[in-house]
């Protein structure tokens, strides 16, 4: 992922933290200086909902960018979780 991000962007402008729940996600996202937010499409949800609570509190929305699912010839998603239960 970092090196697609030097591809475009300055990585002294970006933090990248794993958000592994809800808490988290709520924890960073509640942070003025956060411009935006990767996400899969089985996390866009959240990510729309997150954005709501920041607009509650006074702070801009995140920029949201989704990640598209990719499936294997079996119609199974790729993730990282799958790929480090076959190796």
């Amino acid at each position: 992922m970092k090196t697609f991000i030097k591809s475009i962007a300055d990585l002294k402008r970006i933090t990248i933290v794993e958000i592994k729940n809800w808490a988290d996600m709520d924890k960073y996202a509640q942070d003025p200086e956060y411009e935006g937010l990767i996400v899969s499409q089985e996390t866009y949800e959240n990510a729309v909902k997150l954005n709501e609570n920041r607009e509650d509190k006074g702070l801009n929305p995140l920029i949201l960018i989704v990640i598209p699912l990719l499936k294997d010839k079996y119609n199974n998603k790729f993730s990282s979780t799958s790929i480090r239960e076959k190796v």
